[in-house]
């Protein structure tokens, strides 16, 4: 076999190529700011473009040691918020959905602010293969929308709008294709099998053992 067709061979024992224009958004966004399910369905249906965020460690120099010094884990970090693009409608549907998300964090009538836990949520990532069946997933856990973008409009511009939405979010968790957690928890494994002895062992007795 040669290496291309092994590399095939590779890339398909995993599901094929990851094709990136193959993706499927669930957002829901609360009740008291959305209050008709359709409105989720629709907007999480106009995503452009997004972002699965990285993972990383934060790292701190050890210097309580003699010699050079070198890097150790400290935490674990994410991007500080993702984007998103979505095709916008002609009556600025998508906008409004958003915003009436923010308005319901943040009262613009008193400035008010909700609690945490009734504004945020998850929002689901599925990649798509082509016949449009899930291979993999990612849940930005407690996200919200944190920024809103504004519209550019051009004389000149024969171009679809679309307008742009930071989400916070807490952590990233890595789903299989039916959203089963991946890695839910880091468990080392150990050996039940006890160590074959070269030798038997031997009493004070020595010789007499034997």
């Amino acid at each position: 076999m040669s290496s291309m067709d092994e590399f095939i061979a590779q890339i398909q024992r995993k599901g094929g190529p990851a094709y990136l224009n193959r993706f499927e958004v669930i957002i829901l966004s609360p009740f008291e700011a959305n209050a008709d399910i359709e409105a989720d369905r629709l907007t999480s249906f106009k995503v452009q473009t997004l972002t699965i965020p990285g993972k990383n460690l934060r790292t701190t120099p050890n210097e309580n040691i003699y010699g050079p010094t070198y890097e150790m884990a400290q935490g674990l970090t994410y991007a500080e918020s993702v984007a998103m693009t979505f095709y916008l409608s002609a009556e600025h549907f998508e906008r409004d959905f958003f915003v009436n998300w923010i308005d319901m964090i943040i009262k613009p009538d008193s400035y008010n602010l909700e609690y945490y836990d009734n504004y945020k949520r998850d929002i689901t990532i599925f990649q798509l293969d082509r016949q449009d069946q899930k291979t993999a997933g990612y849940i930005l856990k407690d996200a919200y929308p944190k920024t809103v973008g504004g519209i550019d409009m051009s004389q000149s511009s024969s171009e679809l709008g679309t307008i742009n939405v930071d989400f916070s979010f807490k952590e990233v968790i890595q789903t299989d294709a039916n959203g089963r957690v991946k890695n839910s928890g880091y468990r080392p494994s150990t050996s039940t099998t006890r160590p074959r002895m070269l030798t038997p062992p031997s009493s004070p007795y020595g010789a007499m053992d034997r």
